[in-house]
């Protein structure tokens, strides 16, 4: 089987059929007991635990697995998989707790289609649970910005809600393959905002500068969500806003009883040129 992961210090194949994995220079990295690789060298951390931290994950998995972004998930499988044609590879850099990579994998598995699925994070809690929510994927903590695959390993790339590094992502797709960015709209949980806020502002739609690609698509998918009290504290908690938002605005928010909130994504799929 075609190594997916390489050495993030010298860039060889890694043999993941051991553990701990070793490239041909001996270079080694533990497999956790869930299945993700660790390929995140000490000179790659700008924190002791870079990323999400555990609570911010929590919540974020308990409010995916509510279906509140599942009409996302689909659109942009469905885009992933457009005029894939199979065996290929995906990658879901960014890929947090691995919700959209196991939607992926869902749905091409119903268009009879193999499909490889790997992620990519660089926060050790959220590989944790995407290892542990698709078994099926090979997993890595490691940094976007310098991403341990071999170049052209991937079909199709997923970035969603997460950094980009065009050049890494060039790279790491083959000729023709496809990257597929989601980031919120302008008015996505803009309800959310108003509660909260004297002032709330717009998200900035950001001009996406993405050299070595081609645009393809940009999409644009808004609808209301209807969110209980549970629903609306774990989307706060799982959102930058928790750790920006005064106590007094914590704890009205904490005694609504349920909100309709926006959704609004901007998708963008572009494809590597070709030499």
């Amino acid at each position: 089987m075609e190594p997916v992961w390489t050495c993030p210090v010298c860039g060889q194949p890694l043999d993941a059929e051991q553990n701990p994995a070793r490239c041909p220079a001996g270079h080694c990295y533990d497999r956790a007991r869930s299945g993700y690789w660790n390929l995140l060298p000490p000179g790659g951390k700008h924190s002791k635990q870079p990323g999400d931290n555990k609570e911010m994950i929590a919540a974020r998995r308990q409010f995916l697995d509510l279906g509140h972004y599942l009409p996302l998930a689909r659109l942009a499988a469905e885009l992933a998989l457009e005029d894939l044609r199979s065996p290929a590879a995906a990658l879901d850099a960014g890929c947090g707790e691995g919700y959209y990579s196991q939607v992926l994998y869902r749905q091409a598995q119903a268009a009879g289609l193999d499909l490889l699925v790997a992620g990519a994070d660089i926060s050790k809690f959220a590989v944790n649970q995407a290892a542990r929510r698709l078994p099926q994927g090979r997993w890595a903590v490691a940094s976007l910005y310098r991403l341990p695959v071999a170049p052209g390993r991937f079909d199709r790339i997923f970035n969603l809600f997460a950094p980009h590094s065009p050049s890494q992502f060039a790279r790491a797709l083959a000729p023709g393959g496809r990257l597929l960015i989601a980031a919120p709209g302008p008015r996505h949980l803009w309800e959310l905002k108003q509660f909260l806020y004297e002032t709330p502002y717009p998200n900035p739609v950001e001009d996406l500068e993405l050299p070595g690609f081609s645009l393809l698509a940009r999409r644009r998918l808004t609808y209301p969500m209807e969110l209980d009290r549970q629903a609306l504290n774990l989307l706060f908690q799982m959102t930058p806003y928790f750790y920006k938002t005064p106590p007094q605005a914590k704890e009205r928010l904490a005694q609504c009883p349920a909100l309709t909130v926006a959704a609004d994504f901007i998708i963008t799929v572009a494809e590597a040129r070709r030499p």
